[in-house]
């Protein structure tokens, strides 16, 4: 999500929603940077906002106290000690152990003129959910649209289970109400999606907001089933952490 558009809506870097997305992110850049044994991996990320963010004190202090996912937690403790908070590119970077090459794309021009020159390349596509129709070799697609994409969920879904023969799809996805959450679940399985999905409601609050937030990832068909479930174990723990987060007065 851009940082423009993050205003517009008064996003809160660390909320609640961040931490399900990039808590996640974290953990499938780690699988895959291990199952490709290092080489750099290729990644997109086409809502790619800036590469960090200022971080409110009480935010900065619920991830450090109270947010027990270790590998996330260590990652952003460098910004957080800076009243920053790292956003998914830097992240995915960090998680790759520098073996990462990124391709972006954001709507608003000044998120992409926030990297340096020559750390990533600049998608040519005309928004962030083209990316599904591209057939450039990708091993992570990261896809964080705000919850206008809910008129074209369903067509997203299916774009993004194609893409998932050859390239691993990570999708986060805001909604508001229950009947979204239920179409989303449903969706799913009309369409037969072979992917994890995490849920967090969020109680709501002046940090969090009211959205609710979910993340679905897709692995590429390529990846052996049996090492994935081991991933798929990892993001449920984050989901789990995150939602008794939530369920913290």
């Amino acid at each position: 999500m851009s940082e423009k558009h993050a205003g517009k809506v008064r996003y809160t870097p660390g909320n609640l929603g961040d931490l399900l997305k990039h808590g996640w992110l974290v953990e499938i850049v780690r699988f895959l940077h291990r199952h490709y044994a290092g080489r750099s991996l290729r990644y997109a990320d086409t809502f790619c906002g800036f590469p960090e963010y200022s971080i409110r004190d009480e935010m900065a202090e619920r991830i450090r106290e109270r947010f027990h996912v270790l590998n996330f937690r260590r990652l952003q403790e460098p910004f957080l000690a800076r009243g920053r908070y790292a956003g998914s590119v830097t992240l995915a970077g960090l998680a790759a152990e520098g073996h990462l090459t990124p391709f972006l794309y954001d709507v608003n021009p000044e998120a992409l003129a926030s990297f340096p020159a020559g750390e990533a390349e600049a998608l040519q596509i005309r928004s962030g959910c083209d990316i599904l129709e591209t057939t450039d070799p990708y091993d992570l697609i990261f896809l964080d649209p705000y919850d206008d994409i809910w008129n074209d969920c369903e067509k997203v879904l299916a774009g993004a289970a194609a893409r998932s023969r050859n390239a691993s799809i990570l999708i986060f996805l805001p909604f508001r109400t229950e009947a979204q959450g239920e179409f989303l679940a449903a969706a799913i399985d009309r369409l037969g999606i072979n992917c994890m999905q995490g849920i967090v409601k969020n109680p709501g609050g002046p940090l969090d907001g009211r959205h609710h937030f979910a993340a679905a990832f897709m692995p590429a068909a390529s990846l052996n089933p049996g090492s994935v479930l081991g991933l798929f174990g990892e993001l449920n723990i984050v989901t789990a952490r995150v939602n008794a987060l939530a369920a913290l007065p």
